[in-house]
């Protein structure tokens, strides 16, 4: 039996929402709320913060809904809801609208967006997150100001200037204004870079001085279809831009604007793709290995990809790098493999080779060509300080699961991402891009 009646709205409806909350025979003393009013109820009571006015007028027509079922519990909050009492005063929601940039404690220009809750406001903001990738640290949220804070750069200074306009937001800055019309005037002069092939070579216009010095000191002198492939780094799109090459893979991978892209294994052999990264020069490569390791089919599937890279020139005891251990093949590891799981000595014998590769060949320097990886960058990964050019995703199905972060950032980062499978993997990436076809 209930000995206090409660004391606030906010604990009367908690009773309501929790049902059972505040008794001593929890399993008669039930106030169950209408499923239609439920999912309200639930919402009022673990709000995390105080009520408005609205709310607690709502918490209050509720609570009088269920006057009888509280008296039948011999809970009488009649007077309660009569003269009603709060936990907290109400929260009051400035509905003023304002942007204003300003210098934090570290001297890092910043810009407040403060508003009361607004879908179409809030949409744009998600939409500018999300198209030009930004990360938390660009852009935080203080659900208890309502204050959007955003690190001022060029792009948002001109995009959130333009919300603020729009939706007419007080200018506590007014040289906010300033710096808009700046980078306003910037990008009306702006030009698109492009390229052409010229002669034989393929040739940037419209580029910004820091992009011609880098194309100049690293893809000047490469030859056409290591430019071409080279411009989706770039950020330029390839049009109308034919160069040969001498695998049909190498020339598709190229041609595409995509970094990300899926190849299906029904259509391209092992060779095919090895032999198109070898003319592209992404070597060195990461492989990052899922699957079951004592699996037969992953096994031989791994063997495959082994003696891919012998056949297309290769060294496998040399230019392979292992970032973990296989699994040493013995009764425990395969079930019993020559009983329980019917492993035949061929499979057992791969399995302890690969065993044997991956416990000896660990060293990466500028001559490693693969590196295998599982759930973290491999040390001596750390030390060389090779930059990867590619990874290539295959081996369990074409499908990664990420390990350690750092891990799913460098794989997320490299200029190229393929992923060979007979279907098309699941993006799980944090910028959502879409895995094209090859």
């Amino acid at each position: 039996m209930q000995s206090d009646l409660p004391k606030t709205i906010n604990e009367a409806l908690k009773i309501l929402a929790y049902n059972d909350y505040f008794y001593a025979d929890r399993l008669k003393s039930h106030i169950n709320p209408h499923y239609k009013d439920k999912e309200t109820v639930t919402s009022l009571a673990e709000a995390q913060y105080p009520w408005t006015e609205k709310q607690a007028k709502l918490a209050v027509v509720i609570l009088k809904r269920y006057l009888s079922k509280f008296q039948k519990h011999k809970m009488d909050i009649k007077s309660l809801l009569d003269k009603p009492v709060y936990d907290e005063p109400f929260r009051v929601i400035d509905f003023a609208k304002s942007i204003e940039k300003y210098k934090d404690e570290e001297e890092e220009s910043l810009i407040d967006l403060k508003f009361p809750y607004n879908k179409k406001i809030v949409t744009l903001i998600r939409d500018l997150k999300k198209k030009f990738s930004l990360p938390t640290r660009y852009a935080k949220y203080n659900g208890e100001s309502k204050v959007w804070t955003f690190k001022q750069t060029d792009v948002l200074t001109y995009y959130l200037t333009l919300i603020a306009i729009r939706y007419d937001f007080k200018f506590v800055d007014v040289t906010l204004l300033d710096d808009y019309y700046e980078v306003r005037n910037e990008k009306r002069d702006y030009k698109i870079p492009t390229a052409k092939l010229i002669g034989g070579e393929i040739i940037l216009e419209n580029a910004p001085e820091s992009m011609m010095e880098y194309w100049n000191k690293n893809l000047k002198d490469k030859k056409p279809l290591l430019q071409l492939d080279a411009l989706k780094n770039l950020g330029i799109k390839a049009t109308n831009i034919n160069v040969e090459a001498k695998t049909y893979t190498a020339k598709k991978i190229a041609e595409q604007h995509y970094q990300k892209l899926w190849i299906d294994k029904h259509e391209y052999s092992p060779d095919e793709i090895v032999a198109g990264l070898k003319e592209l020069d992404c070597f060195p490569i990461l492989m990052p290995i899922t699957g079951d390791e004592t699996d037969k089919k992953d096994i031989d599937e791994l063997w495959t990809w082994i003696k891919t890279f012998e056949r297309n020139g290769i060294n496998i005891l040399k230019e392979l790098s292992w970032g973990f251990d296989l699994k040493e093949p013995n009764e425990d590891t395969l079930g019993g493999w020559s009983i329980k799981r019917q492993f035949d000595k061929e499979t057992h014998d791969k399995m302890f080779e690969l065993h044997q590769m991956s416990k000896q060949f660990k060293f990466i320097d500028q001559t490693t060509k693969v590196i295998f990886v599982r759930n973290r960058i491999p040390r001596s990964l750390i030390k060389s300080k090779i930059k990867p050019r590619a990874s290539l995703t295959t081996l369990g199905g074409g499908y990664y699961s990420a390990g350690t972060e750092n891990l799913k950032r460098l794989l997320e980062n490299l200029p190229k991402k393929l992923y060979y499978s007979d279907s098309r993997p699941i993006n799980w990436n944090w910028n959502d891009e879409v895995i094209i076809k090859l």
